[in-house]
């Protein structure tokens, strides 16, 4: 058996900043709440994950 492949923290953060997104128009399909407006709700988190990764745990300072 070969071993399984680790998930880098990269990885994670994209798929961090994908998930409020994804969640938030999937919201829009199912509710009467505006695309417009789910997304931007949705934004918000992904915009924070974005702020963490880039300003309080940057790429390349990983030990």
């Amino acid at each position: 058996m070969s071993p399984s492949p680790s998930v880098a923290t990269a990885d994670l953060v994209l798929l961090a900043v994908a998930a409020p997104m994804i969640v938030a128009s999937l919201a829009a399909a199912v509710t009467s709440v505006q695309l417009g407006l789910a997304l931007g709700a949705g934004s918000v988190p992904a915009s924070g994950t974005i702020g963490y990764a880039l300003f309080y745990d940057p790429p390349g300072t990983e030990q």
